[in-house]
């Protein structure tokens, strides 16, 4: 079954839905779940997320920039995290290249 989404994320970080829980309202995967969240923020919805673990973990849309930040600040961190991995596996091609 199609759905939209943002028809089923709710505003405010205090509202955040899991994953989980998106995909039983959706009647879907979780992967699927994913795939719909990628999508709508590929095309401009600001959709964000917490971290398993965090007392409203999953998505949500913000009400204020406020909840919007920490989510930025994730994806920030994140990048860095994954360009200092990638590195030192261009480091690893490039010497194996030239040698």
């Amino acid at each position: 079954m199609k759905y939209n989404i943002l028809d089923f994320i709710p505003y405010g970080k205090e509202n955040a839905i899991s994953q989980e829980e998106l995909a039983i309202r959706m009647q879907c995967d979780r992967r699927t779940v994913r795939a719909s969240v990628f999508s709508a923020r590929r095309n401009g919805a600001v959709i964000c997320s917490t971290c398993e673990g965090e007392p409203t973990a999953g998505y949500y849309r913000p009400l204020s920039t406020a909840e919007a930040l920490p989510y930025v600040k994730m994806l920030r961190s994140r990048i860095e995290s994954a360009k200092e991995a990638l590195k030192s596996a261009e480091e690893y091609i490039s010497d194996a290249e030239q040698g």
